[in-house]
């Protein structure tokens, strides 16, 4: 039955305008039957809970726990709803920006102008595909259609490699999964993209290329597309009988389009939403971890070639890839290889298997290989050149801690061991994670910053500590969720060598002032205990341990006072600070940091100085402009 829907005669698709083909939907279905298939494997295998454990030792019968699983899958607070629910801000606006679009035809105005430009239209045609809400399979159908109308080969090849990549909608998408910095650089690389293609087209026509005959003889037939009895159902386009097309016949009224032409979109990106979702929740869960680390944990520079070639079979929409890689980033015990993330997310939608069907049967082969080459080659060029010029190694590129701050101290420092899939690692030097955050907001916890190391905070002026520091202050205090606002109480426990309080005061107080960012700091000496009348109504706590161990640890009491803090919806900073010799201290703050997923062991010697971004001032000014958007769409 489920076959027999995907196959039946389209009444209301039309790829010209950006529906999606039966071989799209039909590859849909395998990937959602292929992700059913590896939950089962995974619950015979390792039982429900991911032990090893053979389902016949299990109580309950093999099908419920299946099901059991699929439930937990679905519904558990961090499963695939809770995330659908983050996600729908982001959904509605991006389908009501793609319906504006398309009311009034933004888009096609473009592409009727690409004829009077020449090798200027390479540029034109890149950008018109990253505002064309199309994927692959309608992009192609468009793309004949300009063929036809006399377009030269070079601008639709960069039409047909952009529009695939990015979309009103996959922008703000991957702004929610990802953040500003990695909708930059996806934006940035999809434009590269697109002209690459157009100029290698341009410049083997100039070479003796043929681009005049492109089409296999007979399979196309001449004629209108639009026309319900065109004999080619591949390329049929029955947009009288859409929706939005039947409301703008019988009216003149925009808005009444508008809305008419934005529900039209609900369907056709929700469906890929809600795959990636799903697929991406599975990887996250059931993919074993030795392959994702291999392909993206793992910095190997052959990682983005294995990568790029292996998205080729993988029928990757755009608009599911961002929030695949969110559960790659959060199933990894250390950062993204960001290289290998950028192929995956711009090698596999312009692969996609349904395209590349229908490109097959209609154009010549030497088109085909032409469109293949400049994909795979383009691929690997674009994200090696933001591997050397952008990445950093051991860096989470894009996270707010990190926000223009070229480089902060080293040194030495514990080593982070995450525990939690709520944690997420910042930065990982060598291998070496050193700083990690935490966020609950289903629980309504407060956000948490962990960093291995107080050499950043001993000497703000040294590097963009300052800068780091000054940013801890105000993700923290973004993720709080309690009334309490703008007030931190730094708690240093060290007897010796803790915090400078004259010189932490002059260099942070003024940027914190900045941000509307009170702070007091007090010691072990002076406030021999933390109780909950201490913590009073400050938002965020900077606890600063080390020596705890050897003079007087945190006591049970204390700990729960502080978890109460936190699960209040308050923020925290718990810093491991270098330790008295001899002294095994990593007990002492893993006794806090455990409860929330992080423990702290052994040492690494790091370099003086630890870069933390090579990108340019156009993506941090970029960047910023979008995280200002991004907290405009929260807010909505």
């Amino acid at each position: 039955m489920p076959l027999m829907f995907f196959n039946k005669k389209r009444s209301e698709e039309c790829q010209v305008h950006g529906a999606s083909s039966n071989a799209a939907n039909k590859t849909l279905l395998f990937m959602i039957l292929a992700s059913l298939a590896l939950i089962i494997w995974h619950v015979w295998v390792y039982g429900p809970s991911g032990h090893l454990a053979k389902s016949d030792s299990l109580p309950r019968s093999f099908p419920l726990l299946v099901g059991s699983e699929i439930w937990d899958l679905i519904f558990d607070k961090h499963g695939v709803l809770a995330e659908l629910w983050d996600v729908f801000p982001y959904f509605i606006v991006g389908i009501l920006l793609a319906g504006y679009l398309r009311t009034y035809k933004v888009a096609v105005k473009l592409q009727a102008s690409l004829k009077r430009y020449g090798v200027i239209s390479v540029f034109i045609a890149s950008f018109v595909g990253i505002i064309t809400p199309l994927c692959a399979c309608g992009t192609l159908t468009t793309a004949v259609s300009l063929l036809f109308a006399g377009l030269p080969l070079a601008p639709v090849m960069s039409l047909l490699v952009t529009s695939p990549l990015m979309s009103p909608s996959t922008y703000l998408l991957t702004l929610n999964d990802l953040g500003p910095e990695w909708t930059v650089i996806r934006t940035v690389a999809a434009l590269f993209m697109g002209i690459f293609a157009g100029l290698v087209t341009h410049f083997l026509r100039k070479r003796g290329f043929q681009t005049d005959s492109i089409f296999i003889e007979g399979a196309i037939t001449r004629g209108d597309f639009h026309d319900e009895d065109y004999p080619d159902e591949r390329l049929r386009c029955n947009c009288k009988e859409k929706f939005g097309n039947r409301v703008a016949v019988r009216t003149n009224n925009k808005f009444l389009i508008f809305l008419a032409k934005s529900s039209e979109m609900l369907w056709l990106v929700g469906k890929y939403i809600v795959v990636g979702v799903v697929i991406g929740a599975i990887v996250e869960r059931y993919m074993p971890y030795e392959w994702i680390y291999r392909f993206f944990g793992q910095k190997d520079p052959l990682n983005i070639m294995w990568v790029t070639l292996g998205s080729v079979p993988i029928f990757l929409h755009q608009i599911s890839a961002s929030s695949i890689i969110y559960h790659i980033k959060s199933s990894l015990n250390g950062t993204l290889d960001g290289g290998a993330g950028l192929a995956f997310m711009i090698g596999g939608p312009v692969t996609a298997i349904p395209t590349m069907m229908l490109f097959w049967t209609i154009f010549k082969k030497r088109v085909f290989f032409l469109y293949m080459f400049v994909c795979l080659a383009g691929t690997m060029l674009i994200a090696y050149s933001f591997q050397f010029l952008v990445f950093v190694p051991g860096v989470d590129t894009g996270n707010p801690l990190l926000k223009g701050v070229r480089s902060i101290s080293g040194g030495k420092s514990s080593v982070i061991q995450k525990q939690n899939q709520n944690v997420r690692i910042v930065m990982d030097p060598a291998g070496k994670s050193i700083i990690a955050t935490y966020t609950n907001d289903l629980e309504r916890q407060g956000g948490i910053v962990f960093d291995s190391g107080n050499d950043r905070f001993l000497d703000p002026s040294k590097y963009d500590n300052r800068k780091y520091i000054s940013n801890i202050a105000e993700w923290l205090e973004q993720n709080n969720n309690s009334p309490a606002t703008g007030s931190v109480l730094i708690y240093d426990t060290f007897r010796d060598g803790g915090l400078d309080k004259k010189s932490f005061d002059k260099y942070i107080s003024a940027d914190l002032a900045q941000k509307g960012i009170k702070f007091r700091i007090t010691d072990r000496r002076e406030t021999p205990e933390i109780s909950g009348r201490l913590l009073g109504d400050h938002s965020q706590l900077w606890i600063f341990l080390g020596e705890s161990a050897a003079r007087r640890p945190l006591t049970d009491v204390e700990l729960n006072t502080i978890s109460r803090f936190t699960g209040d919806g308050k923020s925290m900073l718990i810093v491991a600070g270098k330790h008295q010799p001899g002294a095994d201290d990593a007990l002492a703050v893993n006794k806090l940091s455990s409860r929330y997923g992080v423990l702290f062991s052994g040492y690494a010697e790091h370099q003086a100085e630890l870069p933390a971004t090579l990108a340019s001032h156009f993506f941090n000014r970029a960047s910023e402009i979008l995280g200002r958007i991004l907290k405009l769409v929260h807010k909505a």
